[in-house]
């Protein structure tokens, strides 16, 4: 909601309501994870990331890296936030701000209220801008009907890509809503796709990618359509709204996820000594929000119960749902940087990618194909260079939108 009070109070509320069954989620917790740890131990495995590092096909080296590399440039975020919290008013950001819609400007424009059709035109362009094989395929499958997009009462939101190896062919399920995250969501799906198209004539047992190097293409898509927007933005406000989705996406795999991931290895470590109760979880994720937010949020505007409400920490069979999402998303913006500084040699580098994210482990699939080592943090920081650069433009603009605004 673009009004405080209402975000405020809904997000009270909800936590209230978690209040009361916290201890349930608590005991559900703690069984989950000591499940894990008694069959971890029982198997031989020592530490409780070597499962998870191998379902996604990397190492701790690399994982080390990627986040140390993200503590070392993160800072930046707080411009971010800092101007963030000039346009929609407050003195510092809470929890329930993050995601706060910019106010409207009169005469601002807006980057919403994108028809279906329109959606799918600005796709295929930007798809191949890129390439005429990417641009040729999101042709395809939007023409032969393999996204299922209708916005009907009673359809679940979000979006959903599934395969069919043996059809060689891909279905995409989502609800299109005309706005600029429908069009992203449709993008991102799409880049799923088209990674499973790649993949089509390799063995069955050779198109099975982990969680981590599934994201890459995905995020990939949304990344060059996203370029392509920001560069045809008509007017500041429009530009900044686009920013304002990107750099959100940024907090929410740099900062929020991060924040998950030390929850989760502190709480799997404190488990191993007995069970904690939920007062002691939520000294966890708040210290753990406040480490990985490098504490720039406002007093008491924390969410020391998100343990109990995301989903992500009860799915029995996949510890750790959260690394991937940030490997998938920093390796993406690293290929897209990769990219930009190749030309137009760099399409037929990047389908070898993600033929290889389908049988080579996550580093050597990025050593024999763009020349990194990811356990060293030289790719991370082009990475990060994307993200430092989209905050310098969103400061800038948002000077330059309150400067004609004069005041909000």
């Amino acid at each position: 909601s673009p009004q405080r009070t209402i975000r405020e109070n809904n997000f009270y509320a909800a936590d209230a309501a978690w209040a009361t069954i916290a201890d349930s989620c608590a005991e559900a917790i703690n069984h989950i994870a000591g499940t894990r740890l008694t069959t971890y131990r029982h198997v031989g495995l020592r530490d409780h990331l070597e499962a998870p590092l191998r379902h996604n096909r990397m190492t701790r080296e690399t994982l080390d890296s990627m986040w140390s590399t993200i503590n070392a440039g993160k800072g930046v975020l707080k411009d971010y936030f800092a101007a963030k919290a000039r346009l929609i008013g407050v003195d510092r950001l809470a929890w329930y701000d993050m995601a706060a819609p910019l106010p409207s400007l009169p005469g601002a424009g807006s980057a919403d209220d994108i028809s279906y059709d329109n959606a799918c035109s600005q796709i295929i362009d930007a798809f191949h801008a890129f390439s005429s094989d990417f641009g040729d395929f999101a042709k395809m499958a939007l023409s032969n009907g393999w996204i299922e997009a209708e916005n009907r009462a009673g359809k679940h939101q979000g979006g959903f890509c599934t395969g069919f190896p043996t059809a060689k062919q891909s279905r995409i399920f989502m609800t299109y809503t005309n706005s600029a995250d429908s069009m992203s969501t449709l993008a991102h799906e799409l880049g799923h796709a088209y990674h499973s198209w790649v993949l089509r004539d390799q063995p069955v047992f050779l198109q099975d990618t982990p969680m981590n190097l599934a994201e890459t293409a995905s995020t990939f898509a949304e990344a060059v359509l996203g370029e392509r927007r920001l560069r045809a933005a008509r007017s500041d406000y429009e530009r900044l709204q686009m920013l304002d989705g990107m750099l959100g996406d940024s907090v929410a795999f740099l900062l929020n996820i991060h924040a998950r991931f030390i929850f989760e290895d502190n709480f799997h470590k404190e488990r191993a000594k007995g069970e904690l109760t939920a007062d002691q979880l939520n000294g966890l994720m708040e210290a753990a929000q406040k480490t990985a937010y490098l504490d720039a949020l406002a007093d008491g505007g924390w969410n020391p119960r998100f343990w109990a409400s995301k989903l992500h920490f009860y799915i029995s069979g996949l510890p750790f749902y959260n690394f991937p999402y940030t490997f998938g998303y920093l390796l993406s913006m690293g290929v897209y940087a990769v990219g930009q500084d190749a030309g137009n040699t760099f399409s037929e580098t990047y389908r070898k990618l993600l033929i290889a994210t389908g049988c080579q482990d996550a580093e050597d699939a990025v050593r024999s194909t763009l020349g990194f080592d990811l356990r060293k943090p030289d790719f991370w920081v082009k990475s990060l260079h994307i993200i430092s650069d989209r905050v310098r433009q969103y400061v800038a603009l948002t000077d330059a939108v309150l400067g004609k605004a004069g005041s909000l």
